[in-house]
């Protein structure tokens, strides 16, 4: 689905990455783990469009889509939520997720009406529907930024930590969401720093460290690597 290769970036004399190679496959949850400062964002940045490599390519589905407008990575079908919640608090739950069917020129607005409304209960948020998001829990609040994403129709999800800053049932929720999306047939790509629910819902997780690639590989593989629990995860029970 979603290839990155070689990709390079450095902001002045930082060099965020140094030629990243990654592969996610469709149907499938894919993760991004790090310390702060490894260039996980930068690399979700570059693949959705605000940022431009240095060097390397973005291939989805066989296409080039390197240095491509986010506008027009979103059109070719790759959605992403925020590390810090990008979702408008004035207006509603219905107003937000219904803003996601702003680029799909081709549909009705009854339609996407109906479609909105079909997310937001997939979502359970029906009962709140027409409440501004300013009133919600942080575990809604995640959500209908989730539910915004899935308006767009996506063939590729970026989740950049929709799992962090949650308590243990909110974040139980969250992973049967994603657990959930993938049954149904979704490609997934996730940063996440909350362990257990990372090693939980992915198939494969890439290990970045400085920019760089360290390891890769099933969640088990990742959880007994001496290099990865040496250098900077201090993985839970």
């Amino acid at each position: 689905m979603l290839e990155t290769r070689g990709v390079k970036k450095a902001f002045g004399g930082l060099v965020a990455l140094k030629g990243v190679d990654i592969a996610v496959p469709p149907a499938r949850i894919t993760s991004l783990i790090g310390p702060n400062g490894a260039g996980k964002t930068t690399l979700f940045n570059i693949i959705s469009g605000a940022l431009k490599p240095d060097s390397g390519k973005v291939i989805l589905a066989g296409t080039d889509i390197t240095g491509k407008p986010p506008y027009r990575v979103s059109q070719l079908g790759i959605a992403r939520t925020f590390q810090l919640r990008n979702i408008f608090h004035d207006l509603s739950v219905f107003e937000n997720v219904n803003a996601g069917f702003l680029k799909d020129q081709g549909s009705r607005p009854s339609e996407n009406r109906e479609r909105a409304m079909d997310i937001i209960a997939y979502l359970g948020l029906k009962e709140k529907s027409n409440r501004p998001v300013s009133s919600l829990s942080p575990l809604e609040m995640k959500l209908v930024e989730l539910g915004r994403a899935l308006a767009t129709r996506p063939r590729l999800l970026l989740l950049d930590e929709l799992l962090g800053g949650l308590i243990g049932p909110e974040t139980q929720k969250i992973c049967e969401f994603i657990e959930d999306l993938r049954f149904k047939g979704y490609t997934i790509l996730q940063i996440g720093h909350e362990m257990k629910p990372i090693m939980r819902t992915s198939d494969w997780i890439y290990v970045l460290s400085e920019g760089e690639k360290i390891a890769e590989g099933p969640p088990e593989t990742i959880r007994q690597n001496g290099e990865v629990l040496a250098i900077y995860l201090e993985l839970e029970e």
